[in-house]
């Protein structure tokens, strides 16, 4: 049982950061990038040629990586988001934009990587370290640290920082920032390029897990979004929150059905979630954006 909780732990982990990738896009713009899941399996695959294939140090494979997909997170906004104006919750163009750009996103990397997983070397390495009793993966370890400093960073910058008055400020009212005299396409910018390049974090952790591949993230993209719906869309904290309920969840089902059905079971309480209580465990308020 202690080793199920950590591998939910580990999997909510995981889980919580493409819920905060989410999150940081929807709380400035509203909307929700479905291309999420295709920016993270490119944080693995990019991460795989860096630390596999070049042989960069794990740190720096991290971090370069996390630039590069930021750069396509961007490039996203660019080609799907910006089109369509402010005035998104006028149109649903965005939404095929986005699902055509994860399309997209997916095919290339099967003609370049071709369609097979490939394994992906562990933080810390495949060395078990007993704590307690209780035999983890140092990689284990690690995912857990870097999601909880992950989500220390953002809420310090949202709650403490010039940039995140900014970012809230944008999500409040666009016209009103302007007329402070802030840019609000900056904050977007910057808000998807922070979510490009938590999304890589995130590819680069789960991949020693799942091993890298262009479908790596098919099921996990929408536990992220399942995570997101159940703490609360457009709250980093409420990400964290539903990231590790779900991932907990998921393990403890495995005690009670088969592995087949473990997915059924998240996304019945992701459906029930967005029945009973819509604006998630932190009563997030969806206004519309203007």
């Amino acid at each position: 049982m202690p080793e199920l909780l950590i591998s939910g732990l580990v999997m909510g982990s995981i889980y919580a950061l493409l819920a905060l990738a989410i999150n940081i896009i929807y709380s400035t713009t509203g909307i929700i990038n479905f291309a999420h899941g295709e920016l993270v399996m490119l944080g693995g695959m990019f991460g795989l040629v860096l630390v596999v294939n070049i042989g960069l140090p794990l740190v720096v494979g991290i971090v370069v990586a996390g630039g590069i997909v930021a750069v396509f997170a961007i490039l996203l906004y660019y080609s799907t988001i910006k089109p369509f104006g402010d005035n998104l919750g006028g149109s649903l163009g965005w939404l095929m934009a986005t699902l055509g750009a994860g399309i997209i996103f997916r095919n290339v990397a099967m003609l370049i990587w071709g369609s097979h997983p490939r394994p992906f070397p562990p933080l810390g390495g495949s060395e078990l370290i007993n704590i307690f009793g209780v035999n983890i993966l140092q990689h284990e370890i690690w995912v857990l640290v870097i999601t909880l400093l992950i989500a220390i960073f953002f809420n310090v910058v949202l709650d403490k920082t010039i940039l995140g008055s900014a970012i809230k400020a944008t999500a409040s009212n666009r016209n009103t920032t302007r007329l402070m005299g802030i840019s609000a396409e900056k904050m977007v910018l910057a808000c998807f390029g922070m979510s490009g390049a938590v999304a890589a974090v995130a590819g680069f952790l789960i991949s020693p897990i799942t091993f890298a591949g262009p479908e790596m993230t098919v099921s996990i993209g929408l536990k992220g979004f399942g995570a997101a719906i159940i703490g609360g869309l457009g709250s980093s904290r409420g990400a964290f929150v539903g990231g590790l309920i779900l991932g907990i969840l998921e393990a403890l089902s495995m005690t009670v059905v088969t592995p087949g059905y473990k997915d059924a079971i998240v996304f019945l309480v992701m459906i029930l979630t967005i029945t009973i209580k819509p604006e998630g465990i932190f009563n997030v308020t969806y206004e519309k954006k203007v």
